[in-house]
């Protein structure tokens, strides 16, 4: 795993190279310079940050054939693998993630669910 000041110099290269793509700030619309810059650097931070959860979501270990249910503790069957949309705090963000469902719940779950909410 890269150490923090790795990833510090791969963030500001890409910047750089993100910056030299970009070109100038269009500021148009926008109440000034820095706010129309400001703007496009939180627009692709929450792009990253989402591409990031998702890719991170897809690569999680392969579900166990069973997971205990959370509502009746009865044994539950795997479904594979499920994209669901969650709210992060920037907004939505697409994952991927082991599903469960319960035959005597009749009830799909996520086990990374801390209470179920699915």
């Amino acid at each position: 795993m890269a150490t923090t000041e790795e990833i510090r110099e791969r963030i500001a290269a890409f910047a750089c190279e993100l910056a030299a793509e970009l070109g100038e700030v269009d500021d148009s619309d926008a109440l000034s310079w820095l706010d129309a810059l400001e703007s496009q650097a939180i627009e692709i931070g929450d792009a990253m940050g989402v591409e990031l959860l998702r890719r991170r979501s897809t690569n999680r270990p392969a579900a166990a054939e069973e997971s205990t249910c959370p509502q009746c503790g009865q044994p539950a069957r795997s479904q594979g693998q499920r994209e669901r949309e969650l709210i992060g705090r920037r907004g939505p963000v697409m994952i991927t993630e082991p599903e469960y469902y319960c035959t005597c719940c009749r009830k799909a779950f996520f086990p990374g669910d801390p209470d179920d909410r699915s």
